[in-house]
């Protein structure tokens, strides 16, 4: 037995081993591949950056030389040069020349206002490069800062000028051109549907001071990447790359190298123990134990056998916890990022009222006069620029006048405007740029009338006397750029003199595109999805962009979130919506992909009530959770290899005593073994075992009469269940009533009986009144409740033996009254009527607030041989007249009414 067992630990060890070997040496091959190629992209675009970078800076070099040779006269070759730059180069966005600190002249100057004037010196995130330069005397390339004009990271390129050495070789001034980091590198394909890469850039210094992210995920030089470097005066910018979907290993690879690993460790394990003899059928005439095996091959075997299923169930279970983790975390995730959304879109909104608060303390104050006008626009440009989420701080006068600064929500350019209305001119609103010293540069010219008294933050300050939400409007600037076409929303408070004359209208507004950029912040880096709607379900934001509104011939048409064009927002939409509830969460797919949706409510003070919702991809989290899952296989297989091993000493070790069980059972088994052997053995189910051998006749025979019992209880409560099934085939299950098949059952027996016998049979047909519409506003839950409600009523009003209550269908009740006249009937109907309208239950649409019912009433003719039909054709023919004549009415049938006289029950 010694030598079979060594072998098949051997083998095990062997099989697993060179299961692991395989499968690492497929992954580092497959993760080799795809480091190769994408090391082999990021290169070759690389070179193309490199190159665009030298172009861009040998342009700026050029301008820079020829101003140097014109010192004090710079201006004319500036405007030579500068047009034939941007011509050469369309994405170029702004040239420059700097004299000292300030920029004296800009080229173009559209959509580049708000570097106009500007003083470097007031501005510290530019200096250090700027020190470096003049110190230095060398070009640099700055990537570290914002466009003023944009907001947008961009590269600047300095060229410093110093006099001649004559002139003291001083510092002069520089020349600067301006491009957008992210169109640069979309350019050289590094970003973009080009781009089959992730890309990170940080920025060195030459110094030897850290590095300084320039784009992307700092964290990506952390990982396995492909890396190259560009060299630049000054600075040496680092690019680090991975393919878009990572180096994972495909999961299939993995389970096919183990499954065919497993397989064939079997097949051989199967057959040494073959060739050893372990279930070798015995030589010789041994009857009905050829090709058995032995005691101690089965033991064998039994103790192998199920370690697969072991191991499988082991994995299934560590699976499903992992799963469980996921889930978990996935929820944490959520909750925390739908927590901090919140709080993001809280503070948002605090700023249209912070604003508005406090430029109205000071109108109170008497710290702001209307009529100095240029001081107030001075004053709103300087909190426009303190406030970059702040889009308009307005003032509309009473006499129609308005005066407002404001910037442009879309589009790149970022300059601030002035819009201003003047009723002596026209009414015509002027909307003019703003240079950086706030002072009216270029006029973006307007042709307009506009009125602020008839605008919706002008009339809801109106309504009120303290600051006021105003619902989201679509702005009418008509720039000609269209960048202002938006919608915004904020607070306004009316301004009175002491004398408690009006004014004016004070606001302060925000664009539901900076909250979608807000949004989109959040959600660019883990690949979800976020948008804001309104309590009515109008969609305000998102990160996606999608359309918050339609313009059909000229009106405004808000789009509801459940009919977005985005997928996403229109599926976890509906699920808002039709909850009804401030919060909640739900799985969803979308587009074949596992989404986790939360979303939660805001209540903005004094304001309407908004909800934010987000939904991240469940594949975020199933990745490393599918890792760890591998490592704990590795472990499981090797714990399966140790427990093989122990399950051979063991079948080993149990069947010596065994083995004597066996004989004692074959004697007890031709009618002897009275004695039974000596079994010693630490195993206590062994000695239990054999102790009961000899209690196994008496056993067996109590067991026999306990089965015969069983067997008669489990009969009888089987016909009990019948019978009980029975019932339940004739019952609605809602209400208790009985069922429609029941109910045409019934009717058509008593109709019967009531035509032999020639006593009378009324007939009773009750329908909720406005039942869709009580449905659609408060529910189907609550819509069940009023159902039972009306059906106790029903189950109430019916004493006799003879009657029937049931549910006919959806909302229709029928009443079977046999023996009992039209009068009769008809009072019972009225009785039932004032019953289900003293429950009083609380109907938005139904008649005086309440629920009600409407009756139609009809007695069997009982010389009409198809009394049934007829007879609930007149009654349904008198709901309908009941619901036509005003609903919470009895009516009776006609005499000539007849069933196809009946016109669908309305509602």
């Amino acid at each position: 037995m010694k030598r079979p067992l060594f072998v098949v630990i051997l083998l095990l060890l062997l099989g697993v081993a060179a299961v692991l070997g395989t499968e690492a040496y497929d992954r580092s091959r497959s993760e080799t591949r795809l480091m190769a190629g994408a090391r082999r992209q990021l290169d070759e675009r690389a070179a193309r950056l490199r190159d665009d970078l030298q172009a861009l800076q040998g342009l700026n070099e050029r301008l820079a030389a020829a101003l140097a040779a014109a010192p004090g006269a710079e201006e004319k070759p500036f405007h030579e040069i500068a047009p034939s730059m941007a011509q050469a180069r369309p994405d170029i966005r702004s040239i420059v020349f700097v004299h000292k600190l300030r920029i004296e002249w800009v080229y173009p100057i559209a959509g580049n206002e708000p570097v106009i004037g500007l003083d470097y010196s007031l501005r510290p995130q530019f200096m250090a490069k700027i020190n470096h330069m003049i110190r230095h005397r060398e070009p640099v390339i700055d990537g570290t800062t914002r466009l003023v004009q944009t907001g947008r990271p961009g590269l600047i390129f300095r060229m410093p000028i110093f006099d001649a050495p004559a002139a003291g070789g001083g510092y002069r001034g520089m020349t600067a051109l301006t491009v957008d980091l992210e169109n640069t590198l979309r350019r050289a394909g590094l970003i973009g549907a080009e781009a089959d890469l992730d890309l990170a850039i940080r920025s060195r210094e030459a110094d030897g001071q850290p590095a300084v992210g320039l784009f992307g995920a700092s964290g990506l030089f952390d990982l396995p990447h492909a890396q190259t470097t560009i060299v630049l005066p000054g600075v040496t910018w680092e690019l680090a790359a991975v393919p878009k979907d990572g180096l994972a290993y495909d999961p299939a690879r993995i389970w096919l190298i183990r499954g065919v690993g497993a397989s064939v460790t079997l097949l051989l394990l199967l057959a040494v123990l073959y060739h050893q003899g372990v279930w070798r059928p015995l030589s010789g005439g041994r009857t009905a134990r050829d090709g058995q095996a032995s005691l101690r091959a089965l033991l064998l075997i039994i103790t192998l056998a199920p370690m697969p299923l072991m191991v499988g169930l082991a994995g299934w279970l560590v699976f499903t916890a992992s799963l469980q983790a996921v889930e978990d975390l996935e929820r944490q995730q959520v909750d925390e990022l739908a927590d901090q959304l919140r709080d993001k879109v809280a503070d948002f909104f605090e700023v249209p009222r912070a604003a508005a608060a406090f430029n109205a303390s000071l109108f109170k104050s008497g710290l702001i006069n209307l009529d100095r006008r240029e001081d107030l626009l001075h004053s709103f440009l300087l909190q426009l620029r303190q406030q970059p989420l702040l889009t308009l701080l307005s003032v509309g006068m009473a006499d129609g006048g308005y005066l407002s600064a404001g910037r442009p929500p879309l589009g790149d350019e970022r300059g601030l405007r002035i819009l201003q209305v003047d009723p002596r001119e026209g009414g015509v609103l002027r909307i003019d740029r703003v240079d950086d010293d706030n002072r009216r540069s270029t006029s973006v010219g307007s042709d307009v009338r506009y009125d602020p008294r008839s605008r919706p933050w002008y009339e809801a300050a109106l309504q009120a006397d303290s600051l006021r939400w105003y619902p989201a409007y679509r702005y009418t600037v008509d720039d000609p750029g269209g960048l202002f076409e938006d919608m915004g929303m904020g607070m306004s408070v009316a301004l009175r003199d002491e004398a408690g004359h009006l004014a004016g209208v004070l606001r302060a507004d925000v664009a539901m595109s900076q909250i979608s950029q807000v949004l989109r912040a959040e959600m660019v880096r883990i690949g979800g999805i976020a948008f804001l709607i309104e309590s009515g379900g109008t969609l305000l934001a998102s990160s996606d962009g999608a359309p918050i509104y339609r313009l059909e011939d000229g009106q405004v048409r808000r789009v509801q979130a459940d009919q977005s064009e985005a997928p996403e927002i229109r599926l976890i939409g509906a699920p808002i919506l039709h909850s009804g509830r401030g919060s909640g969460r739900q799985s969803l797919d979308i587009e074949g992909r596992r989404y986790s949706a939360r979303w939660q409510s805001i209540q903005l003070p004094d304001g309407p009530l908004l909800t934010v919702a987000l939904a991240l991809p469940e594949s975020r989290y199933a990745e490393p959770a599918e890792r760890a899952l591998n490592r704990i296989g590795l472990l499981i297989l090797g714990f399966w290899v140790v427990g093989v091993a122990a399950a051979l000493v063991a079948a080993w070790w149990l069947s010596r005593p065994l083995l004597s069980l066996s004989r004692w059972a074959e004697d007890l088994a031709e009618g002897g073994g009275l004695r039974g052997p000596s079994v010693r053995s630490p195993v206590r189910e062994i000695v239990v075992l054999a102790q009961a051998l000899d209690r196994m006749a008496d056993r067996q025979r109590s067991h026999a009469r306990d089965l015969e019992r069983q067997v008669a209880e489990r009969t009888q409560a089987l016909v009990e269940a019948n019978q009980r099934l029975v019932g339940l085939s004739l019952t609605d299950s809602l209400t208790g009533l009985a069922n429609r098949r029941h109910f045409d059952e019934v009717l058509a027996r008593e109709s019967e009986r009531s035509r032999r016998s020639r006593l009378p049979m009324s007939l009773l047909m009750l329908d909720v009144d406005w039942f869709k519409h009580y449905n659609d506003q408060y529910g189907h839950p609550a819509g069940d409740v009023v159902l039972s409600q009306v059906a106790r009523v029903l189950l109430d009003s019916v004493r006799r033996p003879g009657d029937l209550a049931a549910r006919y269908g959806g909302e229709e009740f029928a009443l079977i009254l046999p023996g009992l006249n039209l009068d009769a009937a008809q009072g019972l109907a009225a009785l039932i009527r004032d019953a289900v309208e003293a429950l009083a239950i609380a109907h938005e649409h139904g008649l005086s607030g309440r629920v009600t019912i409407s009756v139609g009433v009809a007695e069997l003719d009982l010389d009409d041989a198809h009394g049934a039909g007829t007879l609930v054709g007149r009654a349904d023919a008198a709901l309908y007249r009941a619901k036509a004549g005003g609903r919470n009415r009895v009516e009776t049938a006609r005499a000539d009414a007849v069933a196809d006289g009946a016109g669908p029950p309305l509602a």
